[in-house]
Formats: C-alpha cells, structure tokens, sequence
C-alpha cells in the first residue's frame, strides 16, 4: 500500500503531523503528488514516520542520479523545466542529483567515457529523443571499454546496461518517452523515474566498414526517412514546427535508391500467422530488476543477456530492390484495436520498405501506417 509513497516527514513538531506524499492518477494516464497530513500523538507521529520510511528504502529506487539537461531542446526551456518541476520532486523524494547543462551535441558520451559510474543509480536525459540517445550511446560505450568489447566488431557481444536510463521529455518529438507512458507530460516522467519505474527495450548497433557509428534505441532510417531527419537539422533554428515544414519539402524530392537487405524473419505461428520474434543477436536490453544485496549503494538495476540462437545459410533472406527508404525500428510495433502500438524489448526488429509508388500514394501510406493499413510499404518482423 505505500508503493507509491514518494516521502514521509514530520511536518510541524509543535501540532504532532507527519505528512505523506504519495502518487495519485489523472487523466490521460498523467500523474501527480498528493499530500496527506496525518495528526494524531507525537508516539504515533513517530512510528508512522518510521514504518513508511522503512518501507521505502527497501524499494528498488534511485538515490543518487546523474542528470543531462540539454537547454537548446524543443522551444528551449530544459533549464526552466528541471528547476521549477523536476528538481522539487527529486528534492521531495531526498534523490542526490549531479546536474550538467550541456553546450553541445555528443558530450554526454565524452563526459560518460571518464565518470566513476560507482556512484550513481542512474542516469537522466532531461531534453528530446536526440539527447537520450547521446545518454545511452555514451553509457554502452564506456562499458564495453570496461569489459575489453571491442565495440568495432559487429560480431562481438554487447555488453549490458545495470544502470537505467530515464528521460524527461523536453524535445521536439520525445516519441520514446510517450510510447512508454502514453503521455508527454513531464511530472508524470519525473514521478516515475522516482518510484523506480523502469521497462526493458532493445537497443542495436549501426556498423560500416567495421567502424561503430551509433546505437540507436528508437529507430534506424535509410533513405527518404534519414534525409528528413538529416534536412530537420538544417534548421534547428526554427525550433519543434520544423518537424511539420522540412519533411513535406523532402519528400517532394524523394528518389529510389538501390538496395541490399539480408534479414533473418521472425517465425510464424500457424494458428493465427502472427509474428513470433527472434532473438537477433545485434540487441542488447535496458535494464530487468536485479538487486544487488552486498552492496551499499542501492541495487541498481540489471539485465541478463539472451543468448542469440545459431543462425544457419538459410535462415537469411536477400532482398534486391529499389525502394524510398528503409526503416529499421528498434522499438517494434504491432497492429492491436486498428493502430500501431510499441512493444519494448520483444528480441525483434520491424522493417519497412516502402517501394516504387506516386508521390500522392506515398502521402497516403505515410497517414495510413498511423492506423496500420496495407499500402506500398513492405514490412516484416526480424
């Protein structure tokens, strides 16, 4: 019953009240903290006090958290947003904070290659989808550098993350931290990185000529979907509606490319031919509860690796088409009441070809894979 305590404190000595905070649901699958003043004797103050406080630090929370906060995301007020919401919750909760503003685009990954990661219990993104990817690129690369992974090889195996990752969405997009919640709203992703709220999710590795270039946790984006997003950041100036001008002026100039595509599909239940997921060796997931009772620190939270299966010759399926782009989803999405909806750490990846089609096809099938119509875009569960 006090799992969704987030303190307990004696409020006034002089009139005997211990006063309990705790979560409480709205609307729209948000949260907020209520606050409940309890009078009774000083004794009684006392032992309640106690009794919860005890309950809660035996839950598998954060205590100490190193914070990212990237001030030029969305309309620019990450700053604004940490100190007024996010900070007074953390505070509340008696959560340790280590707080960077960032200046430019990649330092969390320089500043994570060096930090003694002993010392905290997680890790938050304060910004957009961008700046929780620059989190979690830095976090994997520091650990296969710890664990002697050559993180070139695209056939080594990834090391796994016991530190989790949460994200405040102050962004343009935030798309990832809305699949997880159903909701943008900040309070909501601040309450539940305090209570401890965490969920498994696929990470891959994007390799050419045995060179790491990223780990992509959202998606992966080859031909007209990467051009958007590489035209977006041409004019960062003009803030969130570059998202709703750049991308029509891109597809109006959209152009086939030629492609390769070797994939491994996901094995079919004859009952109802849906899609039973792999374990594709290139996927990594963040994090599973694990605590650690011979340290001091509070237990982090770990995950166990899946051991990849054998893949034979014919497993693999070649493709040789020309298409407008191929899209590689890391968070995986399935067809349920008419939508798509996102499903975290399945062991599998979604891909789309979208293929030779008129440009008002084309805009067509863009809004219909919103309600997850067939059209001219190929798709298959890896």
């Amino acid at each position: 019953m006090y799992k969704n305590v987030v303190s307990v404190k004696i409020s006034c000595e002089s009139c005997q009240c211990v006063r309990v905070s705790h979560v409480v649901s709205r609307t729209n699958k948000r949260l907020r903290t209520e606050h409940c003043d309890i009078r009774a004797a000083e004794s009684t103050c006392r032992d309640i006090e106690e009794r919860i406080s005890s309950f809660i630090a035996n839950l598998t929370r954060p205590k100490r958290l190193l914070v990212f906060v990237n001030p030029l995301s969305g309309h620019k007020k990450s700053v604004k947003i940490y100190r007024a919401k996010v900070l007074p919750l953390f505070n509340l909760a008696g959560i340790h904070t280590q707080t960077i503003e960032t200046s430019r685009c990649g330092e969390p990954i320089d500043l994570l290659s060096t930090f003694d990661l002993r010392l905290i219990h997680g890790i938050v993104s304060i910004g957009g989808d961008g700046m929780f990817s620059d989190c979690v690129n830095g976090l994997l690369s520091r650990l296969q550098t710890d664990s002697g992974v050559d993180k070139n090889d695209p056939d080594a195996d990834i090391t796994t993350s016991n530190i989790p990752v949460g994200i405040i969405p102050t962004g343009s997009g935030n798309y990832l931290v809305n699949y997880i919640h159903g909701t943008k709203d900040v309070e909501t992703a601040t309450l539940k990185i305090i209570l401890g709220d965490h969920h498994m999710s696929n990470v891959v590795s994007l390799h050419q000529e045995q060179k790491l270039s990223r780990y992509a946790s959202l998606l992966m984006g080859f031909g007209l979907v990467g051009r958007m997003m590489h035209d977006c950041e041409k004019f960062r100036w003009l803030g969130p509606s570059r998202y709703n001008v750049v991308p029509v002026a891109t597809l109006t100039q959209r152009k086939l490319v030629d492609v390769h595509v070797e994939y491994v599909p996901a094995e079919e239940k004859k009952s109802n031919h849906s899609l039973i997921p792999l374990k594709y060796s290139r996927q990594v997931s963040l994090p599973a509860s694990h605590p650690t009772k011979n340290r001091k620190l509070l237990p982090r939270l770990n995950s166990v690796p899946v051991e990849p299966p054998a893949f034979n010759k014919a497993d693999w399926r070649k493709l040789d088409c020309s298409v407008y782009g191929v899209d590689t989803y890391v968070v995986t999405q399935r067809e349920k009441g008419g939508s798509l909806v996102p499903r975290f750490a399945d062991g599998a990846l979604t891909l789309w070809l979208t293929e030779r089609c008129s440009l008002p096809e084309h805009v067509e099938q863009l809004s219909r894979l919103q309600h997850a119509k067939a059209g001219y875009v190929s798709t298959g569960t890896l």
